[in-house]
């Protein structure tokens, strides 16, 4: 598989864990902004992002009111996975809020690192054979 169609995949893979993350962050968190910045070994940057964080006029400058919660460097697929929080309605929050955050943000980027960490191109046997 050629790098740029490996890159997209992971890319996919990770708007899929995002989604489902996303869905909990916001149940616990509704009035917060968040987003997920993937930086590919290629350089190319992909912003995912729930309805609540500002986006930027281009995606080469990051998000406009980001703070950033967590960050993995050097994966095996991406060269930085980053969640941030839009640090106006982050400010609000609780101790112990922005401690389960920072929770979830971990999980978030272990779950990304994880599922595009695995072979993409392995095919799995299925049926008796034939």
């Amino acid at each position: 598989m050629n790098s740029t169609a490996a890159e997209q995949e992971a890319v996919g893979l990770a708007r899929e864990s995002f989604l489902g993350e996303l869905k909990s962050l916001n149940r616990d968190h509704p009035n917060t902004g968040f987003g997920v910045s993937l930086r590919t070994r290629s350089g190319r940057q992909y912003l995912l992002a729930n309805s609540r964080m500002p986006l930027p006029e281009t995606k080469s400058e990051g998000f406009p009111t980001g703070r950033r919660l967590a960050r993995l460097e050097n994966s095996e697929r991406f060269s930085s996975i980053e969640v941030l929080a839009d640090c106006h309605t982050f400010e609000s929050i609780s101790p112990g809020a922005e401690a389960a955050i920072l929770g979830n943000a971990l999980n978030l980027i272990a779950r990304i690192d994880t599922m595009t960490s695995t072979p993409t191109d392995t095919l799995a046997a299925t049926g008796t054979g034939g």
